[in-house]
């Protein structure tokens, strides 16, 4: 009886247990079919419909983590990245092993840009599944957000270890080595990502873009077209084309690139502002000026016109046009930074300082972070001779933007004007780092590197240029003039030779050329360059100047004298004459008439070190010259250190004096690389 009634205490406690588990299974049973039904929508992309499944099933069960789980993937789908975390942190309370949980709450944090939470919950998630791609993709991404470029290209490549034929992480790593400057190796993984998907655009895009980065115009270009046959409608591969054929002097493709990049997307970055730079920097001076003129026209209160019509009129060398253009634009609109910084770069080149000044503060005090405004403010200082007050401008506006190379080039400049030629170097060498296509940058250099006596890297720049651009005619105008002023002959005919070939009629380019060959001892085809360049231009003084010095040479003094006489004639303040003519004296043994000739000079040109130098030469002959001699050749090695020739000059000068340390100034001289300090040693101190 006990053992029956203690059946039935058991049964009824089955029953009742039975009866108290009935509404948890059915409970679990109706959250189940919402996960079910919300998890459908989802499929369906019916986002909404599936957060309101889940939020029912959390109701329901309050503990569910897969509920929040899903319903954080939804909130996910619909950008309501906020939610998504709440409900991912609720899923990682209940299931803190649910790698997915982290990994998925880190992506969120990406998405709104909180990447040390994302990097601390990829963390989490690799330390529980080391082998998925993806959260070291992701990661890769977050490190790279927030600038830790070499955190995110480990884990790029541990990524690309896992899943190796994946071109995206090939992409992204390329893309990270350019953020590096780092563009070889960027390259490289381009060329692997274009060998698996050879029909992306995008991967070839972004390898001209390395490649133009490198300097490599002509490989950039080629990109670029590739890019533009799969994607016509990439406007910034037009523009970035555009701007590699400007690097090379092809101005005319230029011109078409930027248009079609202007009309594919009207508000490109700077695509006015550069079509404007290639319009007036092509030979097409009439279409150039038609372009903007005809805009405004039809558009006559539209500040920007007057703004980039300036800029083409600025680098046609109309600086009156320019100025009036940028007045226009800031009557129209006198809250431009813009305007006023190019119109204080056009007042800086019509050497109208203060003005200059006064208008790169206005661009400042519009826009403070512009970087460029402090750049034209310091270019401003410097025509002001405040080149204390110009480099200062000049720092700040690299910190302001310490990747300007523009910035680097300028205050280069300012420290080669206060003669810190190695401090100089520093900066030309971190603009060409940053801008290592810009041809300017190495010509720069070049003047540097002649300071510092460098021949050998003079002519490693020079070769760059040359495999730069062939065909910018300010640039190699420029280049020739400082070759053949450093004494680099055959460089500089190389150069000359090329603006003869392109530009027949100029006449600046047969003297160049002249002097050139003259300076290689090729005297006949170098006076047939000057008879070219009078015939081109009568009174080109420098052509009669040097005709006559050539003459010099053949010990023709009376053809000399005729030639160098009628640039004086030409010119009355042409130094180069009176030097010449001074030369000649020396010849006569006219001593004191090549002293008188030599100051004519100085007092034309103040900083002439050639000047001073062999003035100091003919005072070695006269017999109270002591003194002054040995001051102009101090001067002449202040302005010009490592000049070969000072040093040469001064030996022959202490021979002249009986001077017996001649021999050390013929070795310095030697050591400059001077051929004739080299046989002075032999011939006056048996060396």
């Amino acid at each position: 009886m006990r053992q029956t009634i203690r059946l039935n205490k058991i049964f009824i406690k089955a029953a009742l247990f039975a009866l108290l588990m009935m509404p948890l299974f059915c409970f679990a049973q109706t959250a189940d079919s919402f996960l079910q039904s919300g998890n459908q929508k989802a499929n369906n992309k019916d986002y909404r419909g599936a957060i309101a499944d889940f939020t029912r099933a959390i109701e329901i069960n309050p503990n569910l983590s897969k509920a929040y789980f899903y319903r954080a993937n939804a909130y996910g789908n619909i950008k309501d990245d906020e939610s998504a975390i709440k409900d991912y942190t609720k899923t990682i309370e209940l299931d803190p092993k649910n790698t997915n949980a982290w990994f998925y709450r880190a992506d969120s944090y990406n998405s709104i840009k909180d990447y040390k939470k994302a990097i601390a919950d990829f963390d989490k998630a690799i330390s529980m599944n080391s082998r998925n791609a993806d959260m070291y993709h992701y990661r890769a991404n977050a490190k790279s957000n927030i600038g830790d470029y070499e955190g995110a290209i480990a884990d790029f490549t541990t990524a690309i270890k896992l899943t190796p034929h994946n071109p995206e992480l090939y992409e992204y790593r390329g893309v990270t080595k350019s953020n590096l400057n780092d563009f070889k190796g960027a390259i490289a993984d381009y060329d692997i990502a274009v060998r698996m998907d050879p029909h992306n655009s995008d991967l070839i895009y972004y390898r001209g873009n390395a490649k133009g980065s490198l300097g490599d115009n002509k490989g950039a270009i080629a990109d670029y077209t590739a890019a533009l046959a799969l994607n016509p409608n990439n406007a910034e591969a037009f523009f970035y084309r555009g701007n590699s054929e400007s690097n090379l002097g092809d101005y005319k493709a230029a011109i078409a690139d930027y248009k079609r990049a202007i009309e594919l997307k009207p508000k490109i970055r700077n695509g006015y502002k550069y079509l404007a730079t290639a319009l007036g920097n092509s030979k097409d001076e009439k279409g150039a000026l038609e372009y903007f003129g005809d805009q405004i026209k039809r558009d006559s209160t539209n500040a920007e016109l007057y703004l980039y019509d300036g800029i083409v009129r600025s680098n046609l060398d109309d600086k009156k046009g320019a100025l009036a253009d940028f007045d226009k634009s800031i009557k129209l609109d006198p809250n431009s930074t813009d305007a006023f910084q190019n119109r204080s770069d056009a007042r800086t080149g019509s050497k109208l300082y203060a003005a200059a000044k006064e208008d790169a503060e206005e661009s400042i005090k519009l826009d403070g972070s512009n970087s460029y405004g402090y750049i034209s403010l310091g270019r401003a200082k410097v025509g002001l001779k405040d080149t204390t007050g110009a480099l200062a401008d000049l720092n700040t506006a690299i910190r302001i933007a310490p990747r300007n190379d523009y910035a680097y080039a300028i205050r280069g400049d300012i420290e080669l004007i206060q003669e810190k030629y190695d401090i100089a170097l520093k900066d030309y060498d971190k603009a060409i780092e940053l801008g290592p296509g810009t041809a300017d940058y190495y010509l720069k250099r070049i003047g540097a590197r002649i300071k510092t006596g460098d021949r050998k890297g003079v002519v490693q720049d020079y070769q760059k240029i040359i495999s730069i651009t062939t065909d910018n005619e300010g640039l190699y105008k420029r280049l020739g003039k400082t070759l053949i002023d450093a004494r680099f002959y055959a460089e500089g005919f190389a150069v000359y030779n090329a603006l003869v070939k392109d530009y027949p009629k100029n006449a600046n380019y047969y003297l160049g050329r002249g002097i050139a060959r003259q300076g290689l001892n090729n005297t006949t085809e170098a006076i047939a360059d000057y008879d070219m360049a009078i015939q081109l231009d009568p009174k080109l003084t420098e052509a009669y100047d040097n005709r006559g010095n050539a003459k010099l040479s053949r010990n023709d003094i009376d053809g000399a004298l005729k030639d160098i006489n009628k640039a004086i004639s030409i010119k009355e303040d042409d130094d180069q004459a009176y030097f010449y003519r001074a030369n000649i004296r020396i010849l006569q043994k006219n001593y004191q008439g090549a002293v008188d000739d030599y100051n004519s000079c100085l007092y034309i040109s103040l900083d002439n070190t050639k000047v001073y130098r062999y003035r100091a030469f003919a005072e070695s002959f006269l017999p109270d010259g002591a003194e002054r001699m040995k001051a102009d050749f101090d001067e002449a090695l202040r302005l010009e250190p490592n000049n070969e020739e000072t040093y040469y000059l001064r030996g022959l000068a202490k021979i002249n004096q009986k001077d017996q340390t001649s021999c050390a100034d013929f070795s310095k001289a030697a050591q400059l690389g001077s051929k004739d300090g080299q046989a002075a040693l032999r011939k006056y101190c048996g060396k």
